[in-house]
């Protein structure tokens, strides 16, 4: 999985390639400073197996609307998230500051966790800490009506993260993913989850495809 971490100037970005790209961070290699950060012969993303976790998903909230249908509607996010055109989300922009970058690959949080769940075989690709990708109080979202991907976000209060709404019927939640879940390894290949490709940079502005 491909994540990339520019820090330096205000705010530190971050983006999560939930699918292989064809943007190429070999070209970023003399610039990378993961070394500096951790040492990169512990990164690895574990794959576990735990039929637990289907107890833990149904006791968060599935929305009735798709992920895209409730944008602007039931939640905000922080920047730009891109999606195909069925809705599969393909990578996420957000707030990542650098030490909670190395925080998250020091403790192994991102995780890709084969389940079973309503009956279906799915991974589950955690992006954050086990205990905030399942708090009960977190909402699934269906990427579109084939229920074959979902994602699990915190909506969080905008006050919190930093943002202030003018017009206060414009306020709404900031959607925080912690989680995608698939079924499809053809759009989310497993092979891609499970290799870490991280970036750090100083001093740029993100960048992808």
């Amino acid at each position: 999985m491909k994540i990339t971490c520019f820090y330096g100037s205000y705010p530190d970005m971050g983006y999560i390639y939930l699918k292989p790209s064809e943007f190429s961070t070999k070209n970023l290699e003399s610039e990378n400073e993961l070394a500096q950060h951790i040492n990169i012969h512990q990164i690895s993303i574990p794959y576990l197996t735990d039929p637990n976790i289907a107890s833990s998903l149904d006791k968060m909230s599935v929305a009735a609307h798709t992920f895209e249908a409730d944008y602007e509607n039931g939640y905000d996010t922080e920047y730009g998230n891109d999606m195909d055109d069925d809705g599969y989300i393909t990578g996420i922009e957000l707030n990542l500051q650098l030490d909670r970058f190395v925080d998250l690959m020091k403790n192994q949080a991102f995780k890709v966790i084969r389940t079973e769940w309503r009956s279906t075989e799915f991974h589950l690709i955690t992006l954050d800490h086990w205990e905030n990708v399942f708090q009960s109080n977190n909402v699934i979202y269906k990427l579109n009506n084939q229920e074959d991907a979902f994602v699990i976000v915190q909506l969080e209060e905008p006050e919190k993260l930093g943002y202030h709404y003018t017009d206060k019927e414009d306020r709404k939640p900031i959607a925080l993913f912690k989680a995608l879940i698939s079924s499809r390894n053809d759009i989310y290949p497993i092979d891609y989850l499970l290799k870490p490709e991280f970036v750090i940079i100083k001093d740029i502005g993100p960048f992808h495809s």
